[in-house]
């Protein structure tokens, strides 16, 4: 799920990735960001980024 987020993925994307709708993905995505203690995806991506998630 990081790495979707990371990647700029829309909600939508995110949900039709993790076979799930748009609600439970915009959900996953705040408690993610909650978590991580991010105000926004960019923060995240950032992170994700600097953490090697994202490949080369």
């Amino acid at each position: 799920m990081p790495q979707l987020v990371a990647v700029g993925l829309s909600a939508v994307e995110v949900g039709d990735e993790l076979h799930v709708s748009e609600r439970p993905a915009k959900r996953m995505t705040a408690s993610l960001l909650r978590k991580l203690r991010m105000a926004n995806r960019t923060e995240a991506a950032a992170l994700a980024g600097h953490a090697g998630l994202l490949g080369a």
